[in-house]
């Protein structure tokens, strides 16, 4: 039974590309886009939403901006009050301003907030009174801040660069110092800026530039860094390659390191047949997820990369599937809720096209600082959101309780919005739980709670099953021993009184109807043992077939590394709990020297046997496979890794 979300739609009129929520006040919501600058009559527009009531949305304040410019492309919601939001906003200046070779492409606005609608435990403040649109224009509710270009690019007629991308750092309190960074696209050499959002930005608050070249950042985020540098660390992502920089408060910023790049991209194979990355975000400052689609719409992968101390190099830790009825993802974004005693859960969702719609799965994902990361669990599949391309998603930030939970605290949610270019905004109230811990005044709130997982959960069920069959066999056998009709294998006549023998074997009965018990019962018998013969080799086919599927991809892994020109390098590593993962890199020296490793022929027979257990517990390798397979193997004393360098001895 799918759970249950509601949601709320409103059509606009104009087209989409961007939203955020205001992060202390999740009932508004702030989107933007339009026609840009042809004459097709489609206005440019900013809108904030009213997200309040689960069943309707409603536009208040509508701002509608210069005709001769772009379309909103990407928006931010910087800060916010009880009386104002200011906002960042990506809007490429005229093609007159372009000839004149100027391109404000930043924009930063203020706009002010209708009253609050909701008292601190949810209740209407004016009954539900509807509100009437403001027109930012009539009633003077925005400001214009400031607008500056912040990249470097060389503007012309013919430069089609635009503000692609924006992110700021994540906030938990108002007044909380924030950062933020811009991403350029279609230009002939694009960038990322990382600045102060000041109200009025200029040259003068960035903190750090990067220069791509041709390539483009398909996405970045930003998080707080962890150790002695402080700061900030930003993380981006192009369509092939993972990088990171280190952003310390009192010194110069760091050269981007390159984290990490797609086993499968080969300058060998076309780009038609090649994974993309499509989007990136911090679950911790040394986690990341990252959104990948496979070649030629045939889905996408969610990556967990776990990142060096140093943040000099990240491997795959964790991966998962999306939805299957997903050919090509187009959105991500992440909602992590409040952590108590070190444990929290993320919850995601990811956005794509199944066919001519768009739809969206959310899932869930637990940490804890102690046991390291869970399973992804899907929770739900949101068909038909939007009638074509989803062009924005994004999770209203949690806070949670701050007060101890008691029974007058209202129920907690998370909102999902979501725009498109079908011109409407839908928001999804997704329902959280609190979820008990030692500390039970703050419980920590979960989406799913957490529990065994998918793996654990079969193996005890199919062992409980196999445990009652073979009692009922027991007892059946013990029954049939004690009236007499198969030898006395368990001795089970033996465990009763002569009287009761007399009253369960009833004797007479067998000896008048002899012949028919040496027929019929026997075959009643060996029927019921045939029944729970077939049962388990039902069992032990499930089994078979389940832990073939999982060792083939160690060996298909081999087998299609194996027919590159270059040969990559296979890692596999023991991650914590017994488990195995599996990561294919460049084999490079710089990557081989940084572990101590010993090729397979130089391991001895105790250690051969216990990686061959360890393998065979994660279900990456089975004994028929033969040890062909394992050629060439490197082994990690320091890190518990196996590096397989495929046709190497």
């Amino acid at each position: 039974m799918a759970p249950s979300v509601s949601s709320a739609r409103v059509q606009l009129s104009y087209p989409l590309y961007a939203a955020d929520f205001d992060p202390f006040n999740p009932d508004f919501l702030l989107v933007g886009g339009g026609g840009g600058s042809s004459a097709t009559g489609v206005p440019n527009k900013i809108s904030l939403i009213d997200a309040s009531r689960r069943d309707q949305l409603k536009e208040v304040v509508d701002i509608e901006l210069a005709k001769d410019e772009d379309s909103v492309t990407s928006l931010a919601v910087a800060e916010s009050s009880p009386e104002y939001l200011t906002a960042f906003a990506g809007i490429n200046s005229s093609v007159a301003d372009h000839k004149a070779g100027k391109n404000e492409h930043l924009r930063s606005f203020r706009i002010r907030l209708p009253a609050r609608k909701r008292k601190a435990d949810g209740s209407a403040v004016d009954g539900g009174a509807e509100k009437p649109l403001i027109s930012a224009q009539a009633t003077q509710v925005t400001q214009s801040l400031g607008r500056t270009a912040l990249f470097k690019s060389k503007v012309d007629t013919k430069n089609e660069t635009y503000q692609r991308v924006l992110r700021f750092s994540p906030t938990q309190k108002s007044g909380e110092p924030r950062l933020a960074a811009i991403a350029s696209g279609l230009g002939p050499t694009n960038e990322i800026v990382v600045f102060h959002p000041r109200p009025q930005p200029s040259q003068d608050n960035v903190v750090s530039r990067v220069d791509l070249d041709t390539k483009e950042a398909e996405d970045l985020d930003l998080a707080p860094n962890e150790g002695e540098k402080g700061g900030y660390v930003l993380a981006y992502c192009t369509n092939d390659e993972v990088f990171m920089q280190q952003l310390p408060i009192t010194s110069t910023p760091e050269a981007p390191t390159s984290l990490f790049r797609a086993a499968e991209i080969s300058t060998n194979l076309p780009p038609s047949q090649r994974p993309k990355f499509r989007a990136i975000r911090f679950l911790t400052p040394r986690l990341l997820l990252l959104l990948r689609n496979r070649p030629q719409r045939s889905g996408a992968d969610l990556l967990v990369l776990r990142v060096s101390k140093d943040c000099s190099q990240a491997r795959i830790v964790l991966r998962k599937q999306v939805n299957k009825s997903l050919k090509a993802a187009v959105g991500l974004d992440v909602a992590p809720l409040n952590e108590v005693e070190g444990e929290r859960q993320f919850v995601m969702a990811v956005g794509g096209i199944p066919g001519e719609n768009s739809a969206i799965e959310v899932l869930a994902l637990d940490y804890s600082r102690d046991a390291g990361l869970g399973t992804f669990r899907s929770f739900t599949y949101l068909k038909d959101v939007h009638d074509g391309p989803l062009t924005g998603l994004v999770f209203s930030n949690f806070i949670g309780s701050k007060i101890p939970a008691t029974g007058e605290v209202g129920p907690q949610s998370l909102r999902l919005a979501s725009v498109g270019v079908d011109k409407s905004v839908v928001v999804h109230h997704i329902p959280l739980r609190p979820f008990p811990s030692s500390d039970v005044k703050t419980p920590r709130y979960v989406l799913i709670p957490p529990g065994r997982s998918e793996a654990a959960q079969t193996t005890f069920s199919v062992f409980f099953a196999v445990v009652i069959i073979g009692f009922v066999a027991f007892l059946m056998q013990a029954f049939c021993e004690i009236r007499g009709v198969v030898p006395p294998t368990l001795g089970a006549p033996d465990w009763l009184s002569p009287r009761m023998r007399e009253l369960i074997g009833e004797p007479s009965l067998l000896a008048n109807r002899a012949s028919s018990a040496a027929s019929d019962i026997p075959v009643a018998a060996h029927s019921a043992v045939d029944e729970f013969k077939k049962s388990a080799d039902d069992i032990s086919a499930t089994l078979s077939s389940a832990v073939a599927a999982a060792t083939a991809g160690l060996k298909n892994l081999v087998d299609q590394n194996s027919n590159l020109e270059t040969p990559k390098a296979i890692i596999v590593r023991e991650e914590s709990l017994g488990e195995i993962s599996t990561e294919v890199i460049q084999s490079d020296a710089e990557v081989v020297k940084q572990e101590t490793l010993k090729k397979w022929d130089e391991l001895s027979e105790s250690q051969k046997k216990s990686w061959k257990r360890k393998l065979i517990d994660a279900g990456h390798w089975a004994e028929q496979q033969g040890e062909n397979v394992l050629k060439g193997i490197l082994f990690s004393e320091l890190a518990g890794a196996v590096g397989n360098m495929v046709g190497g001895g």
